[in-house]
This record gives structure tokens, C-alpha cells and sequence, in this order.
């Protein structure tokens, strides 16, 4: 009896020790690996909307403090501690669309700063992004037909149709796509 226990133990073990952490973004198919072609600078992101849309050929780095005033004092705050790096383009009805990379690392902090901000009412809602792998394009108007997904992190109740949904980094946060909308 021993024996099997010990034997049983030594494989949750391994098993634990083998398998991807929750949440780990170096994985494939979980957290943002799921939402297609990693992409880490915005000239990448710029270069990946031109090839969906035929548009976003003028690809113009910003600054943080540029990013700030895009996106507003609050947004800023919550977002900027994340971002690696933005730029603008103009594409369908956006005059200037956010292009905006995340520090993979830290993924999951930013998902856990914005459940934070969320359970003391600093915002009532997901990020306004469309998200894909390592980065997001700001605004939600048609990103869904890009297939971006939103981030959400906030329990799904009985009956809500979220759609498509993959497990995002931070435990509790999910990517949600709307139904008939994902490719």
C-alpha cells in the first residue's frame, strides 16, 4: 500500500513539475499564446493589421507621455506600467488606432491591476482593446472581425453568452470573443 502511494505521489509530482504552469504565457494554447502569432514590437502589430485590413501603412511610434494623453489619466495609470511599447496607424473608421505591445512578463500583473481596479470601482468594465498575443489595438469597433478577443475579469453569469474564451494569465480573467465572430 506504501509502495502505491509513494508511486502515485512521485506521479502527481512529475506531472506537476512537467506540465505548464497556469497562465504561463511561454506555453502554447494558454493565456494570450492562444490568440494567435506572438507579435512583440508595434511595427509587428502594424505590419499584422496591414496584412488583415490592406491599411495601417504609416506605423508612427509614440511616447509614453503621447499614450497618456491617447488614452486618458485613468487608463494610463492602470495600462502604462505594462506596455513595452506603442505606436499609431490609421485603419477603418480609426483615424488613429492604438497599436500597443505589453511586456509579456507581465501579462498577468496587468489582468491582476485591472481585477484590482475593478473590485474598489476605479473602472466598471474590460479594457477598451482588442487583445491579441503580447499585444492589444485600441477601440473595439470591428477588432472582433480581426479576431482579438477582450479581456475579462469578471465572473460570468448563468446563461451570459461570452463566446469563444480561452483562460487569460491572471487566475479569474478570461479572453472572451463574441459568438460567430471567432476564426
Amino acid at each position: 500500500m506504501f509502495a502505491r502511494c509513494a508511486a502515485l505521489v512521485a506521479l502527481l509530482v512529475g506531472s506537476v513539475a512537467c506540465s505548464p504552469a497556469t497562465g504561463s504565457t511561454g506555453s502554447p494554447g494558454l493565456g494570450s499564446n492562444a490568440l494567435g502569432p506572438p507579435l512583440a514590437t508595434s511595427s509587428e502589430v502594424g505590419e499584422w493589421v496591414r496584412e488583415k485590413t490592406g491599411q495601417c501603412d504609416d506605423v508612427v511610434p509614440r511616447t509614453m507621455e503621447e499614450f497618456g494623453e491617447f488614452v486618458g489619466p485613468l487608463r494610463a495609470k492602470l495600462y502604462a506600467p505594462y506596455v513595452a511599447e506603442w505606436a499609431t496607424c490609421k485603419a477603418g473608421p480609426y483615424e488613429r488606432l492604438g497599436l500597443v505591445v505589453f511586456q509579456r512578463e507581465k501579462l498577468a500583473d496587468f489582468q491582476r491591476s485591472w481585477q484590482g481596479a475593478l473590485s474598489s470601482g476605479e473602472v466598471s468594465d474590460g479594457p477598451d482593446f482588442g487583445f491579441g498575443n503580447g499585444f492589444a489595438l485600441s477601440g473595439t469597433l470591428g477588432l472582433e472581425l480581426l479576431g482579438l478577443h477582450e479581456l475579462r475579469c469578471t465572473p460570468v453569469r448563468p446563461g451570459e453568452d461570452v463566446g469563444h474564451t480561452v483562460p487569460a494569465e491572471a487566475q479569474g480573467c478570461i479572453y472572451t470573443q463574441t459568438s460567430g465572430h471567432h476564426h
